[in-house]
């Protein structure tokens, strides 16, 4: 049978589950991810986890389509609450909020552990994420960007390193661009949304007076122009 091809949002998280690890996706939805990996013989095997009753259903056809039976496993539950330490090596959390992904890593202490790999795809509150990464002793070991359907999104890979968490904390720009080097023009689209939502922000800073955080926000916004080559807003 046939094999489809991943998104390129998606395509990104799977170059980032390393060879050979177990693989927890959670909201996997179609199960299109650890169908792949495990297919394209990256993953020995891996759980699909959804809180919905109608996204596993549909995981659980292609499961059978694809004869992936014993190599996947399904499970019906939220986030990580139905899983161990034993049961991944790397975990995907992709399609959701940014504040979403950090609640559900939250309620799952055992992510803390230097061996364990966290692949996150945020489509919102990206910030909010890093931030509590970095607050919670994990860094940043890659990040990426891609473009889907003119949209430019950010994987990245994160693991529980205190030291690099410290780091992180002197970085005014962290929050924003994380890991991003501006290298690609996919990162360059990424950054250059984020420069533009934080240009709006800054604006409704100035409107309601407060033209201290407005500063602090000029500052971020100064460091992350010249990450990627552009000009500032004149205001």
């Amino acid at each position: 049978m046939r094999m489809f091809q991943l998104d390129d949002r998606l395509r990104l998280c799977a170059e980032m589950v390393r060879e050979g690890s177990l693989l927890a996706d959670i909201g996997t939805d179609h199960a299109y991810l650890p169908i792949w990996l495990v297919a394209a013989g990256r993953c020995p095997g891996a759980v699909a986890v959804d809180v919905r009753e109608g996204p596993l259903e549909r995981a659980r056809e292609n499961v059978v389509r694809y004869h992936m039976e014993e190599q996947i496993r399904l499970s019906l539950s939220s986030g990580l609450s139905a899983l161990g330490p034993e049961d991944a090596d790397d975990i995907v959390i992709a399609g959701m909020g940014g504040e979403l992904i950090a609640d559900i890593l939250g309620a799952a202490p055992w992510v803390r552990d230097s061996e364990k790999r966290l692949i996150l795809q945020p489509m919102t509150t990206a910030p909010e994420l890093r931030c509590w990464l970095r607050e919670n002793g994990f860094g940043i070991l890659q990040e990426k960007c891609a473009v889907s359907d003119g949209k430019a999104y950010t994987v990245l890979q994160a693991a529980y390193r205190p030291d690099m968490a410290r780091e992180a904390a002197k970085d005014l720009l962290y929050p924003y661009a994380g890991a991003l080097a501006g290298n690609t023009p996919e990162e360059r689209a990424y950054l250059s949304r984020t420069a533009r939502q934080l240009e709006s922000r800054k604006k409704g800073l100035l409107h309601q007076g407060n033209s201290q955080e407005a500063a602090k926000l000029g500052q971020i916004l100064a460091l992350l122009y010249e990450k990627i080559g552009e000009k500032p807003e004149r205001m």
